[in-house]
């Protein structure tokens, strides 16, 4: 099983703050080529391109929690 970050979101239809389940090598991988990170939120089934403030956010959190730090496994 693949290490995984729980990353706060906001729903972009309803705007509630839920938690969605990222893999820590696809944040990892994102991050270090800057390419794009895809968020999810339950509550409306959406999916969206993190955006330049939300990526900077998963960034920091990131290394907050570290990669090896306070993962779960999917």
């Amino acid at each position: 099983m693949n290490p995984v970050l729980r990353i706060p979101v906001h729903c972009p239809l309803c705007a509630r703050e839920l938690l969605t389940k990222l893999s820590v090598d696809t944040v990892s991988d994102a991050l270090m080529a800057g390419s794009t990170i895809r968020l999810h939120a339950n509550c409306h089934d959406v999916q969206w391109d993190a955006n330049p403030l939300e990526v900077e956010q998963i960034r920091q959190y990131f290394r907050a929690v570290g990669h090896a730090g306070r993962c779960e496994e999917a």
